[in-house]
């Protein structure tokens, strides 16, 4: 068997386009709780699915218990543009991240099957599966956890996607070097949260425009869609103030680029919602969920005429959460 040393591993991630890569070799046995229990304690909105993982979130490998090794590797998307009217969070600006960078990921595990002349398992991770990413790639040296509870690096800020492979191939140890923090005394993105969801490097799902337009699955209380400043999926306003992302690089790779036209937005009809967004992440919202993003954005601008429009022939979901608007 070929032996596969840093600078091997490294080509076959260069290979795949991920030039940002750290292992944990060997995997740890059991994280800390303190993370994930501080985010129950808070209260985790319909995201009850974080509850139920816990065991399998705190046990790296359980996953693939006969995994040797884990490949984190991150993948950078093009920065935030700040502008005036309907904003969405820069990484669902092209191709849904999750598919892109899993099969990548897949990949690299048949190079290295390949290299070792025999078939190893492997389990691809991006975001959906049961492991603590962030505080997996922190260990790991891809950078530290901020004030704003996202990995922070000091030479590539933090628009990055992140992807990890769990694989019995015997990797060799490879630290990031990046996982120091660097925050110090800086609150810049803890004061600009319109919500005020960034609390002691953590951020409380309840409170936060990304899980309210993306993971909450009814009406969006008042109080905090008057705050939303235009924002329809997602929100990078903490990413947008970090000092870090001025040494953010573009995409590192096309397809994760594209832009919305806020007229089409406005025009789309449910019976060509999912063909609009094939293929990109922001279609598993589904027609109803993006009808009422629509319409708290608008009316957090003072779009409030668009957003009854929006509302008078959207789905139930919309309506009700006209009426919790006072529209």
């Amino acid at each position: 068997m070929t032996a596969i040393d840093r600078e091997t591993l490294s080509a076959l991630c260069r290979a795949e386009g991920l030039y940002h890569l750290a292992t944990l070799a060997p995997v740890p046995e059991q994280l800390s709780p303190e993370r994930h229990d501080l985010l129950a304690a808070d209260g985790v909105g319909d995201m009850r699915w974080l509850l139920a993982q816990r065991a399998l979130r705190l046990r790296p490998t359980a996953l693939l218990p006969s995994a040797r090794a884990l490949l984190c590797v991150a993948l950078h998307y093009a920065p935030a543009q700040p502008a005036a009217g309907l904003r969405r969070a820069a990484y669902a600006a092209g191709a849904d991240y999750h598919r892109l960078l899993r099969a990548k990921l897949a990949r690299v595990g048949r190079r290295l099957d390949a290299l070792g002349g025999r078939t190893w398992r492997h389990r691809a991770c991006v975001d959906s599966a049961p492991l603590d990413e962030r505080t997996l790639a922190a260990q790991a040296g891809l950078g530290w956890i901020g004030r704003n509870a996202l990995l922070i690096s000091p030479r590539h800020g933090s628009y990055r996607l992140l992807g990890f492979l769990l694989t019995e191939a015997p990797l060799p140890p490879l630290p990031g070097g990046l996982g120091a923090d660097r925050c110090g005394s800086c609150t810049r993105c803890e004061q600009r949260c319109p919500t005020r969801a960034l609390l002691g490097r953590r951020c409380l799902s309840e409170r936060c425009i990304s899980y309210l337009t993306i993971e909450h699955r009814g009406v969006i209380p008042r109080e905090l869609a008057a705050r939303f400043a235009g924002w329809w999926f997602g929100c990078d306003l903490c990413q947008e103030v970090c000092p870090w992302n001025r040494f953010a690089p573009p995409a590192e790779d096309a397809r994760l680029v594209g832009r919305d036209d806020e007229a089409a937005l406005l025009a789309l009809r449910e019976t060509d919602f999912a063909r609009y967004f094939a293929g990109r992440a922001i279609r598993r919202l589904g027609w109803a969920r993006f009808r009422r993003n629509l319409i708290v954005a608008l009316f957090s601008l003072g779009r409030g005429a668009e957003a009854r429009a929006l509302a008078a022939d959207g789905p139930e979901l919309a309506r009700a959460q006209a009426a919790e608007l006072g529209l």
